[in-house]
């Protein structure tokens, strides 16, 4: 008989055997992947998951050539992890059979629990779980992704590598849309945790347990309700201290909370209370998938700019007037550049359409690789900027020469730059041509480059504007706490 935990050793247990568990079973375990039950056992299989698998479910001798057992006292050997696919009814009798067990994790992907109303039912599984050492996540979740122990809630094949991001979140949805979306941005992940409900493990151990992990350099969550207020507020500003982490808050309308009650059972608050305390505790607060992974990137590769004075170089007028607008409505300040900075950039380019005092309008000149690389030295020098950001219209290089290989030239100076400069730099590179299909994979070529050499690119200025102004926030509020 396993013996109950008291309510502070299961708080403070460890969550490493929820990422690296030696054993795995997976109760409701399916040859066909298709119906109502998550392929959990298929894409464990892909991806190459090396510890003890257990297919539980009373229906098949076997799945996928192992063995399977009618319940989880059938298994053998110990259980670090139990993933749940059942309905919502038949969970109980498993969480008694886990804590029975001595099971350490386990993922309730059922829903039907409070986000369907069913409060009742959510207390009861957690009234089970608190008689034993099992520590619940979920419901209503997908549970655990760590490709270097082989955990997968996709059916892909293991990475080579992995990466360096932490991730937790109260949607699966989220969790998978995350997932890709960041791949594609050159962001991979070290651990990904589908947390759903929270009606045992939260957000803030889930946090606070990514903060202590060296392999992990920033933190990213969904989040629709935080539980235990003043806990949850004194994590953020405990992880904070340690790492970049970046919040995007779901139902922070008043429609959106409702969207929330009935997603995860959350009673997510609207109100702007939320978006003013959480820049005090040093949280990096976004607003989208894409705005939490232009600052993923961008806190992977730069350090906070220590003030709010951005460089801005272009080619073209119109562009600069756009940039500078936008710059300031950020919370930018685009001072003029010193008078050595600005005879220093003058022989580069004549006196008619450009402008050398911030912005630096290289007009035409700008199109020419190596005029535009020693202005942006230039102004990466002068005293009076924090941080650089760089836009480049690259349907103009294509226009000007064809046979010229802009992609190399860009990338070859860029990377030079990337190395010289001691001052944050990004760069816009506006998506205009949306049908030739040889230009978009060219000017996709160029932005891997850049991201291969930890420059941070942006579709648009207003992007760009709002990771500068947000990494500054950050770094302040590293300071004020030093």
């Amino acid at each position: 008989m396993v013996q109950p935990l008291p309510p502070a050793d299961r708080r403070t247990s460890d969550l490493h055997k929820l990422f690296y568990p030696d054993s795995v079973a997976i109760v409701g375990a399916s040859p066909e992947v298709t119906g109502d039950r998550f392929p959990f056992f298929q894409a464990l299989l892909k991806s190459g998951y090396q510890g003890q698998l257990y297919p539980v479910n009373p229906n098949y001798a076997e799945i996928c050539g192992y063995r399977t057992f009618p319940s989880l006292s059938q298994i053998p050997g110990p259980v670090d992890l139990a993933i749940i696919t059942l309905r919502a009814q038949n969970v109980p009798p498993i969480i008694s059979g886990c804590v029975q067990k001595g099971v350490r994790f386990a993922v309730i992907f059922s829903s039907g629990f409070s986000e369907s109303g069913n409060k009742v039912l959510e207390e009861e599984v957690q009234d089970l779980a608190r008689q034993g050492p099992t520590r619940l996540i979920g419901p209503n979740c997908i549970g655990p992704y760590c490709p270097e122990s082989g955990l997968s809630f996709v059916m892909e094949e293991r990475p080579k590598e992995w990466g360096n991001v932490g991730y937790v979140s109260q949607s699966g949805g989220h969790s998978i849309t995350y997932k890709t979306l960041a791949k594609s941005r050159g962001i991979q992940f070290d651990k990904i945790l589908s947390i759903g409900n929270q009606c045992d493990l939260s957000l803030q151990e889930v946090l606070r347990y990514y903060a202590q992990d060296p392999k992990i350099e920033v933190i990213c969550a969904y989040v629709e309700q935080a539980k235990s207020g003043q806990e949850f507020s004194q994590a953020l500003r405990e992880v904070a201290r340690q790492k970049p982490l970046i919040i995007w808050k779901g139902g922070s309308t008043e429609p959106g909370a409702r969207a929330a009650l009935s997603h995860t059972g959350a009673l997510a608050s609207y109100s702007p209370v939320w978006q003013k305390s959480i820049s005090q505790l040093g949280v990096i607060s976004v607003d989208d998938l894409e705005e939490m992974a232009d600052a993923t990137f961008a806190c992977l590769s730069i350090s906070p700019p220590r003030g709010r004075r951005v460089g801005i170089v272009v080619a073209g007028g119109g562009s600069s007037v756009e940039m500078t607008d936008i710059c300031a409505r950020a919370g930018l300040e685009i001072p003029l550049l010193a008078e050595e900075t600005q005879r220093k950039i003058a022989p580069l380019v004549p006196q008619a359409n450009t402008s050398l005092k911030n912005p630096v309008d290289l007009g035409f000149f700008g199109f020419f690789p190596k005029v535009y690389s020693q202005a942006i030295r230039q102004a990466s020098l002068d005293p009076n900027i924090d941080c650089l950001m760089l836009y480049q219209i690259t349907e103009y290089f294509a226009q000007f020469n064809a046979e010229f290989d802009w992609v190399e030239a860009i990338s070859r100076e860029m990377a030079k730059i990337r190395q010289e400069a001691h001052k944050p730099l990004v760069t816009i590179i506006p998506p205009l041509e949306q049908e030739n299909l040889d230009f978009i994979g060219r000017r996709q070529a160029l932005i891997q480059n850049l991201r291969q050499d930890r420059i941070p690119v942006f579709p648009t200025v207003k992007r760009a504007a709002k990771v500068l102004y947000r990494l500054h926030q950050y770094g302040r509020f590293l300071i004020q706490g030093s």
